[in-house]
């Protein structure tokens, strides 16, 4: 079977398909891949807030899908609206690459430093775990803000460091040499919902996609990855809300954890146990709705 694949056109979207393209092959089947530029790609003019709406990286590859220009998609699972459009359902949820955020710092960072991040989630909750630290936005692929943070400056103004995904870097495999890195613990900062994980897409009613990927599916990772994004729709916001979720499966069932920047401060949930409603709700008083 000929399978047409449509991906962000970035090389990090492209190097986080490899996997799964290579499942495809191995089973027999011909991949195309078909590459597309997002508006969130083309707009670099500041940071993504929740006022910018939903579907930033998603939405060109989505109708593409639904035109059928393309059979499957692949995105960063983060980045995907709550409601998806009709007609398009969940192939597969590949097992999830390491969750965590890194700051990347120059050698030479002052105890003071400046840190580039485009993301409201990690400026709020940074800003209480790094008291010290001044913020400043930066936009642009993974390679971009390491370049920025090697030559130290962004804007005509000083930069020291940067915050990324575990995840990207990982699968990027990019030179860190010369630069430190400093990992995050989930009490500092929480990743955001189904941050390194991916969703592979198709339409409705495709049972041979369907059954292509059923062996490449992690059900683990979409149970904890729905656990999250649950919390999320439970706040009513989209994927730059300012919230860190984050579900991991304990000996009594799962251990989710939450937290939201709200105008009155962060505010954080936790809950342990086997039944799925009920922890999601139990978080979600936590965060005082």
């Amino acid at each position: 079977m000929k399978i047409v694949l449509g991906t962000r056109g970035s090389l990090l979207a492209v190097q986080q398909s490899e996997a799964l393209v290579a499942h495809l092959k191995s089973a027999g089947h011909e991949v195309e891949w078909k590459r597309f530029t997002t508006h969130g790609d083309q707009w670099l003019a500041g940071p993504l807030g929740k006022e910018t709406g939903t579907g930033f990286f998603t939405k060109e590859l989505e109708d593409a899908l639904l035109s059928k220009d393309v059979d499957l998609l692949i995105h960063s699972f983060k980045d995907v609206s709550l409601d998806r459009p009709a007609g398009i359902i969940t192939a597969c949820v590949p097992e999830r690459e390491d969750s965590a955020d890194w700051l990347i710092l120059r050698p030479d960072a002052p105890e003071k430093p400046v840190i580039g991040t485009s993301s409201e989630r990690r400026l709020k909750f940074l800003a209480e775990a790094l008291p010290a630290a001044t913020f400043t936005w930066i936009r642009g692929n993974v390679p971009t803000r390491l370049q920025r943070v090697r030559e130290g400056e962004l804007r005509g103004e000083p930069l020291h460091a940067t915050v990324l995904a575990a995840a990207g870097l990982r699968r990027l495999g990019l030179d860190l040499s010369g630069l430190t890195v400093r990992p995050f613990e989930p009490h500092e900062l929480l990743p955001a919902p189904a941050q390194g994980a991916l969703l592979a897409e198709c339409r409705e009613g495709d049972t041979g996609i369907l059954e292509a990927l059923k062996g490449f599916h992690h059900e683990l990772t979409h149970t904890c990855v729905t656990l999250e994004r649950d919390v999320l729709r439970g706040i009513g916001g989209g994927c730059q809300q300012p919230l860190g979720a984050l579900a991991i499966q304990v000996p009594e069932g799962f251990h989710l954890r939450a937290a939201y920047a709200g105008p009155d401060g962060i505010r954080r949930g936790e809950a342990r146990g086997a039944d799925k409603v009920a922890l999601v709700a139990e978080v979600l008083r936590g965060l005082g709705l």
